[in-house]
């Protein structure tokens, strides 16, 4: 039976790293962190958690895909995987767009948080798209995170595997948007309203860039 000679004791030895390399993933700066603080500081905690939330869901979403092994179709339909590139790289784009748009009117930072962008009009829905569609979560869920999966695990140890990648994802960006939805962080960013806004303007489009670009020399 599948699975059959893996030992419940040795469950920390497969979920351990997997929580590590999900950490340093986390610290790592990206499209999740930008969503987070464009939504945290103008719109405040409650649309900063809806956020984090939603980037949670994707990880949840994307670990089950992981552990299911339909991550092998990227392998066999490379179309696949370079379509689902191409739209990460266009959301990214237009997210910097919106960003700019917010600049010209002050700053991202100072507009009414139903007007200023997607990350604060549909937190968790807009978290989730940039989740699903972000490039370093494809190339994470997609490769890094199942080269620590057990190929013939168990069904529950998938289960596992796919809720700790869920939970974990929670409590990380839920304690990213309580950080940039607190008072001394969101005055600083609403100072520099305009200078962030373009700063994440350009990062957000440079991401973009830097996706298509390594579409197009892949």
């Amino acid at each position: 039976a599948r699975g059959a000679n893996v030992d419940v004791s040795s469950l920390s030895a497969v979920l351990l790293p997997i929580a590590v390399i999900q950490f340093v993933g986390w610290a790592t700066p990206g499209p999740n962190h930008l969503t987070i603080i464009t939504a945290s500081v103008p719109a405040g905690r409650p649309a900063g958690l809806r956020a984090g939330m939603g980037i949670a869901a994707g990880a949840l979403a994307w670990s089950l895909i992981a552990v299911s092994g339909i991550a092998v179709v990227f392998d066999l339909m490379p179309p696949l995987y370079i379509a689902l590139r191409v739209i990460g790289a266009v959301y990214l784009v237009y997210m910097g767009i919106n960003a700019f748009r917010a600049a010209t009117q002050g700053g991202v930072f100072r507009l009414e948080p139903d007007i200023s962008s997607p990350a604060t009009t549909a937190p968790f829905r807009t978290a989730f798209l940039v989740m699903m569609t972000n490039p370093k979560a494809v190339l994470f869920f997609g490769s890094i995170l199942t080269a620590f999966i057990p190929p013939d695990g168990p069904h529950w140890l998938m289960l596992v595997i796919a809720l700790q990648v869920g939970i974990l994802a929670a409590i990380l960006n839920g304690f990213a948007a309580l950080f940039f939805s607190s008072g001394p962080v969101m005055r600083a960013f609403q100072n520099a309203s305009y200078v962030t806004s373009v700063l994440f303007g350009v990062l957000f489009c440079g991401l973009g860039a830097l996706v298509g670009w390594d579409i197009v020399n892949g």
